[in-house]
């Protein structure tokens, strides 16, 4: 698959694989962190849109 890819690449190939790089690098950092999230923090943020703190806006 990814020789198919170079071979339909005319003259792109920089551009193309620069773009796949950074896609590639930006997905395994993202699950990187998610990985080594702490478990506290990934409580917290799962209840966070349940918390009624009474800063209600509009009522």
């Amino acid at each position: 698959m990814f020789k198919q890819f170079l071979d339909h690449a005319d003259g792109n190939q920089g551009y193309l694989l620069s773009s796949l790089g950074v896609f590639m690098l930006f997905f395994i950092l993202v699950a990187v962190l998610l990985l080594t999230m702490k478990k506290e923090d990934i409580q917290y943020m799962k209840e966070l849109p349940l918390k009624d703190d009474g800063n209600e806006r509009g009522s």
